[in-house]
């Protein structure tokens, strides 16, 4: 996740790993820029890329938003307001047809002026980048420019994500001139601009001021420091010695912070566990039985984890779907009770007695206490896990190539229909071996042309569906701890999980 998004922001819409906004090493809390005040920020990875066509949400969101503005505007509720469109409608009864009013006047940051040609370039562009986040734009069949200030998209089928995901990653505006090179030489219509100058690619990535941005007062910063510190001891230590704006800390030292005089946040957040992808068994052909799956999530001891290594700071869960959505049934939490006996029965029942090798990732960027005891764990019931070190910067691409059958990942929910395709569906990148269920298939499509009150029944339907054949292990649902400065303001409503850069205001 990242301090740098907006209320449960899809993993990779907007989701990935634990983001912090941290101070450099050097900083101080009066630090100023070369005309103001300075915001240092860390992230828990590094930047795999600064071109949104070849990137995630999640913790990229952090190193994206100083950048590029968006076509829509997520905001904290989850509804969808302006961004580079002002306003939209659907112009038949089918909803297949978007037309979008552009704002006027705004031009990105190398002066190239931005209308509706730009809008389908990037939109073009990113449908057919295939990165990460291409899935939010899979729908669109076509974008016609009907003026400068004016498109159509034309949809293959209704998406009840769209808007929302147009105010994510997909719908990023990129200055068309700089498609080559987006990533060393980033162009957007955002607040600030990269500062190639002051910048070490995996160490600090530094913005300043876009002169060309219409709402400069949104933004009280001059300069944007943000930091890739993936160790938390390092980042907690960092925010509790005064070298912090504001950041997620370690859970367990909550007090600390208190004492030193941070400000603590307790936010909602996000789930923790094993995503069990190779649900066909191409690479790891035990995964392909659904007691194999069921048996690994017996196995592991969710709310042991969360009380051990996470001070208890969140809520054990066996769905991926967010509590309080219309998919969310809390039933489904008790599917799977720690239960390493059961787990044994079921290893034996599908041909596994004496278990087997499980080749799965570590990174040391997300609480990497885990990963012993997730090996430990399931070894008890037979299954030897081998880890496979992989670099923080790497980990969305790693995880998502096909390359190990199962991995331990971080899900920022969202919407039930962003969740459901980008979870479920087999054509999304979050489904690296393509796997193709029928019954999900059937509901999403049911789903897709229902009318809003018919589809939480059919949400729930996919949900126990997806939680009775295991193709996840959660561990838990955790919250998110932000430990900030009394210099910092952070604007945040109830129940929003993610901070967006414009939160962040000087106190007083």
């Amino acid at each position: 996740m990242t301090i740098l998004g907006r209320r449960r922001v899809a993993a990779l819409a907007t989701a990935g790993l634990v983001v912090a906004a941290v101070a450099g090493c050097g900083g101080s809390n009066t630090s100023k820029g070369a005309g103001g005040k300075t915001l240092t920020l860390a992230a828990a990875a590094d930047a795999a890329s600064l071109d949104p066509a070849k990137t995630a949400g999640g913790n990229m969101l952090a190193y994206l938003q100083p950048l590029y503005d968006a076509l829509t505007t997520v905001n904290p509720d989850q509804s969808v307001g302006p961004g580079l469109a002002t306003a939209w409608t659907y112009t038949d009864p089918e909803r297949r047809h978007l037309r979008m009013t552009l704002r006027e006047g705004v031009t990105f940051s190398d002066g190239t002026p931005f209308d509706a040609s730009a809008v389908k370039q990037n939109l073009d562009r990113m449908a057919t980048s295939n990165g990460p986040s291409s899935f939010a734009v899979a729908t669109v069949a076509g974008v016609t420019v009907n003026s400068p200030t004016e498109v159509e998209l034309a949809l293959k089928t209704p998406d009840p994500a769209l808007l929302f995901n147009l105010g994510l990653v997909a719908g990023m505006m990129v200055g068309p001139k700089a498609f080559a090179d987006a990533n060393a030489q980033p162009v957007g219509t955002g607040p600030y601009i990269l500062d190639t100058g002051h910048t070490t690619r995996g160490d600090r990535y530094t913005y300043t001021r876009n002169p060309r941005y219409r709402t400069p007062a949104a933004y009280p910063f001059d300069k944007v420091v943000i930091k890739a510190i993936p160790d938390t001891n390092a980042r907690t230590t960092a925010l509790l010695t005064g070298q912090a704006d504001a950041g997620i800390g370690a859970p367990a030292r909550m007090d600390a912070a208190k004492q030193a005089g941070l400000t603590v946040t307790r936010q909602p957040g996000q789930v923790t566990g094993l995503w069990l992808v190779d649900r066909d068994g191409k690479i790891a052909p035990p995964l392909k039985d659904a007691r194999v799956r069921q048996a690994i999530n017996h196995a592991v001891d969710g709310p042991g984890i969360l009380k051990a290594i996470m001070a208890g700071v969140g809520t054990p869960t066996t769905q991926m779907f967010a509590a309080g959505s219309p998919a969310y049934d809390p039933e489904l939490d008790r599917k799977y009770p720690y239960d390493p006996a059961r787990a044994k029965q079921l290893l034996t029942e599908a041909g596994f007695p004496d278990g087997f090798k499980l080749s799965l990732p570590s990174e040391n960027a997300f609480v990497p206490a885990i990963y012993p005891v997730l090996a430990e764990q399931l070894n008890q019931v037979g299954i030897k896990v081998e880890y496979t070190p992989v670099s923080t910067n790497q980990l969305s691409v790693q995880y998502f190539s096909g390359r190990f059958p199962a991995f331990m990942y971080v899900w920022g929910t969202t919407q039930n229909w962003i969740d459901a395709n980008a979870l479920l569906s087999p054509t999304a990148p979050t489904n690296p071996f393509k796997v193709n269920d029928p019954v999900a298939v059937d509901l999403l499509a049911r789903i897709a042309k229902a009318s809003d009150q018919d589809q939480g029944p059919l949400y729930r339907q996919l949900n126990a569906h997806v939680v009775e054949q295991a193709w996840f292990a959660p561990l838990f649902r955790g919250e998110t701890v932000m430990f900030s400065a009394k210099r910092i303001t952070l604007s945040n409503q109830p129940g929003q999980t993610f901070f967006s850069l414009s939160d962040y205001k000087l106190a007083g």
